[in-house]
């Protein structure tokens, strides 16, 4: 049985349920096992957030293994650091965080193939003017074990 059904089981037993669609498309995303993709990223807040944007993003075996520059900048740089930049397990990372800290809204849509975010806009607080943001996964394309 695979781990998720099992999860859910055990929580329907044990008397709770799940209504939470991000719990269950992170279960999704899991169970499929997928480890090796490649996306373009896009990253829209007041955060001051400086490298390239949108990206080209590689995971291999779920880590980010490098990003690259969508649009070419003016003056050529050397390679972009992957830190800043989050694989599909840590877009979900953000939206159980965003949760946890009570954002004031929180809309998610999600791949109907893969079960990852497509589009994830977080307003942190309702009065706050500057604090939403928003990430992008576009192009989500899966890579075999030796494809570049």
């Amino acid at each position: 049985m695979k781990r998720s059904a099992l999860l859910v089981s055990v929580a329907v037993l044990g008397g709770c349920t799940f209504t939470s669609d991000a719990f269950r498309k992170e279960l999704e995303w899991k169970d499929q096992e997928i480890h090796d993709y490649r996306f373009v990223y896009t990253k829209s807040c007041f955060c001051g957030f400086d490298g390239p944007n949108p990206a080209l993003i590689t995971v291999r075996n779920d880590e980010v293994a490098k990003v690259e520059y969508i649009i070419p900048p003016s003056t050529p740089k050397g390679p972009v650091p992957t830190n800043g930049y989050p694989s599909i397990k840590a877009l979900f990372a953000i939206i159980a965080d965003a949760r946890a800290r009570g954002a004031d809204k929180l809309d998610i849509d999600y791949d109907e193939t893969y079960a990852f975010p497509r589009s994830v806009r977080i307003d942190y607080e309702k009065n706050t003017t500057d604090d939403e943001v928003e990430y992008k996964v576009e192009n989500f394309t899966l890579l075999s074990a030796g494809q570049q």
